[in-house]
């Protein structure tokens, strides 16, 4: 049983952590990206300009880093799971197109 009274956010209340030194941002763990995670946001920074669906993203990856999605569908959840770390963002009104946040642009 979970205890109610921790916070369902715990671990990503921490915002834009763009401001605080780099010594101190490698040492918190809820900013380091996974392989995966670090592929996606170069492709979607260098390839596609902060923007892609994830047709786009698939074929970016084989192409940048010759990295096969065999499942679109954990592809996506990786994406979805990006967007709720603050990673990336959805479009509104535009089903399957994600964007860099703007600070991870600035990374």
């Amino acid at each position: 049983m979970i205890d109610d009274t921790i916070p369902k956010d715990l671990g990503r209340r921490l915002g834009d952590l763009s401001d605080l030194p780099e010594a101190l941002r490698k040492q918190i763990v809820a900013v380091k990206l996974d392989d995966l995670e670090e592929k996606i946001v170069s492709t979607l920074k260098t390839r596609f300009g902060g923007i892609a669906n994830l047709d786009e993203l698939m074929v970016g990856l084989y192409r940048d880093h010759q990295h096969i999605t065999e499942d679109r569908r954990k592809l996506a959840n990786k994406l979805y799971r990006m967007q709720q770390a603050g990673l990336i963002e959805s479009v509104p009104k535009r089903k399957g197109v994600y964007k860099l946040k703007e600070n991870a642009a600035a990374a």
